[in-house]
């Protein structure tokens, strides 16, 4: 009889390892496009360490620079998500593109700027001077609002439009006076002689910020994704924080950067954590700034319509992300 209890437990085990695994969880793809921003850095981190993978989450990254087909990829639905700064936001929606930002990404403080020749020393040199910078990009947002609290027209300064990852070079070649770019290009463009920062954010730290912009749709039909992103994105954030070394030798091949060059390439801006962005000072702060890009693009006929910075900007995620996962 012992025999017989053996020889059935023993079967009992081999049938045990036999039985048909379970499956892997089945992820949700959720195709996202960028410019090559290194503040956005902590999305290839959230992917790669896996927070993406515990929300049930896929990123595929779209290399798409340009953001007139980013904004067509939104419309026909082939993009869900995008990191952008909130000027392309307002272009977005004043055409009537539906994507919202959920939470802002961050606040450039001194990674983006205006370098110049030596003979150029405050914004109103500028006046008939050659200009490089990416038109309807954050470059011409940054000049612009600069431009208008100095009182001066867009029009007084001889605009050399190019794209954005072109404009550095263009500067370093000695066809402009002045370039606005962002960084690593912003390090770059002050290797040319006599080249140095004639403004940066860090000197007006309201004017560029980035948010994380999800189609509207999708945030209606499936807000427990949208969440699961978000939270990802603060993991990956404090993550970063608290082990800068091991996550800037993560993200950096994605920038061509050393791990070194990515962090000192950051250090021009701040991410905010969950507690900075659910005050209500930050949300009118965003709404703020939205409203004067509006303003000034539809002054300078970059836009015509003021789009709403309510329908635009969708704090309801936001609040109570760690205690509603539906």
């Amino acid at each position: 009889m012992r025999r017989f209890l053996t020889l059935l437990l023993v079967i009992f085990i081999i049938c045990a390892g036999c039985a048909k695994k379970p499956e892997a969880q089945k992820l949700t793809k959720l195709n996202i496009a960028f410019q090559q921003w290194v503040g956005y850095g902590p999305l290839y981190l959230a992917q790669d360490e896996g927070f993406l993978k515990e929300e049930g989450i896929e990123l595929v990254f779209i290399d798409e620079q340009l953001d007139s087909a980013r904004r067509e990829a939104f419309k026909e639905g082939i993009l869900d998500v995008e990191a952008g700064t909130i000027d392309l936001l307002v272009s977005k929606r004043s055409l009537d593109t539906l994507v919202v930002a959920v939470l802002e990404i961050d606040h450039s403080f001194g990674a983006d700027g205006i370098v110049a020749t030596e003979k150029i020393k405050q914004i109103k040199d500028l006046v008939g001077k050659k200009v490089v910078f990416a038109r309807d990009d954050v470059g011409e947002t940054l000049i612009s609002v600069l431009l208008y609290k100095a009182g001066i027209a867009m029009d007084k300064i001889d605009v050399l439009p190019v794209a954005s990852e072109d404009a550095a070079g263009v500067f370093l070649d000695q066809k402009a006076d002045a370039v606005v770019t962002w960084e690593p290009f912003l390090t770059k463009a002050l290797t040319r002689p006599g080249a140095h920062i004639l403004i940066s954010s860090k000197d007006d730290p309201g004017i560029i910020i980035d948010t994380l912009n999800v189609r509207e749709d999708l945030v209606k039909s499936n807000p427990r994704l949208v969440r699961g992103l978000m939270r990802s994105w603060f993991r990956a954030v404090k993550y970063y924080q608290e082990h800068p070394v091991e996550a800037s030798k993560i993200i950096a091949k994605y920038y061509k950067l050393t791990a070194e060059e990515y962090r000192k390439a950051v250090e021009g801006l701040f991410w905010d954590n969950y507690e900075d962005q659910i005050t209500p000072l930050r949300q009118e702060g965003l709404v703020s700034i939205f409203n004067t890009i509006s303003k000034i693009k539809l002054m300078n006929r970059r836009i015509t319509k003021i789009p709403s910075a309510q329908s635009a900007i969708n704090r309801t995620l936001l609040k109570g992300l760690y205690e509603n996962s539906q």
